[in-house]
C-alpha cells in the first residue's frame, strides 16, 4: 500500500479521489488526473463520435468553441467534453505538476487540466431524497419535471481559485445565452448533482432544454450549440 504525507492526509482536498467523468471508478492522484484523461478517455482515432473527448492547450483570455448536441446526451451521465490545458503565470506558485505523462504531451507537465463538464438531467434527479428511487430516463419524468442541463469545470487542487467564463451560442456564434463566470471546481470535493441548488452555488451554470432549442434551427435529436469557455485565470 502506498504512503501518503501527514500533509497529504491533513488536507482532503488533495486526496486522490474518483474520476469525475460518469462510469469510471478509477481513483486518480490529483499529479496524474491528465494522464489519466490520455489514457483512458482520449480516442485517438479521427474524430467521428459526438461527444468525443477533445484535448487542447490554452492561455488566460484565450476562446475555447465546442460543439454540443446536447439532446444526444445520455440523461444523468457526467460527460468530460474537452481538457483544456491551461498555461498558469506562475504555475509552480499554484498548482503540482502533472506527473507521468506520455513523451509526446510532456510539454503540458506544467499545465493545469481544466474538464468541461456537462450532464443532461431533470429537476426531478435534483430534487430528489438520496434514498427515493427515481427513474430518470422515463419519458414521463422529463415531460413532467422538464430537463436541465448542467455545465461546470473541474481541475486538480490549485492553491488559489481560478475563474473562467461559460457562454452559449447558436451554430452561427451568435444569440449568447448568458456569459457567466464561474470558479473551476476542485475535482476531488465536487458537489454531487442531487444536491445542486440552482444559483447558490459559484460553480455550475443551468439551462433549460427550451432556452438551448430557442437557439437551434429546430433539428430534432441533432440540435447543437456551441458552448464558449474562456478561461479567465486567478481570481482577483
Amino acid at each position: 500500500m502506498e504512503e501518503r504525507s501527514s500533509t497529504e492526509e491533513s488536507c482532503p482536498e488533495k486526496q486522490a479521489a474518483i474520476c469525475p467523468v460518469a462510469d469510471c471508478q478509477v481513483v486518480v492522484k490529483h499529479t496524474h488526473l491528465l494522464r489519466h484523461m490520455i489514457s483512458e478517455h482520449l480516442d485517438p482515432r479521427p474524430r467521428t463520435l459526438p461527444f468525443q473527448l477533445r484535448l487542447r492547450e490554452v492561455t488566460s483570455g484565450q476562446r475555447t468553441l465546442l460543439m454540443l448536441t446536447y439532446r444526444q446526451l445520455i440523461v444523468d451521465h457526467d460527460q468530460c467534453l474537452a481538457v483544456l490545458n491551461w498555461s498558469a503565470d506562475s504555475p509552480f506558485d499554484l498548482m503540482e505538476p502533472q506527473l507521468d505523462l506520455p513523451p509526446c504531451h510532456q510539454g503540458l507537465t506544467y499545465h493545469l487540466p481544466i474538464l468541461v463538464m456537462v450532464c443532461r438531467t431533470t429537476w426531478k434527479a435534483l430534487l430528489k431524497q438520496d434514498d427515493e428511487k427515481v427513474t430518470p430516463n422515463s419519458r414521463d419524468l422529463t415531460s413532467e419535471w422538464g430537463t436541465v442541463y448542467l455545465l461546470w469545470l473541474v481541475s486538480p487542487h490549485t492553491r488559489r481559485a481560478i475563474y473562467a467564463n461559460l457562454a452559449v451560442l447558436n451554430s452561427q456564434l451568435q444569440g449568447i445565452v448568458r456569459r457567466n463566470r464561474r470558479r473551476i471546481q476542485n475535482f476531488a470535493s465536487r458537489m454531487p448533482i442531487s444536491r445542486f441548488i440552482n444559483g447558490l452555488d459559484p460553480f455550475f451554470v443551468s439551462l433549460n432544454e427550451d432556452q438551448l432549442d430557442e437557439l437551434c434551427d429546430g433539428d430534432g435529436d441533432h440540435s447543437s450549440v456551441f458552448l464558449e469557455v474562456t478561461i479567465e485565470g486567478e481570481g482577483q
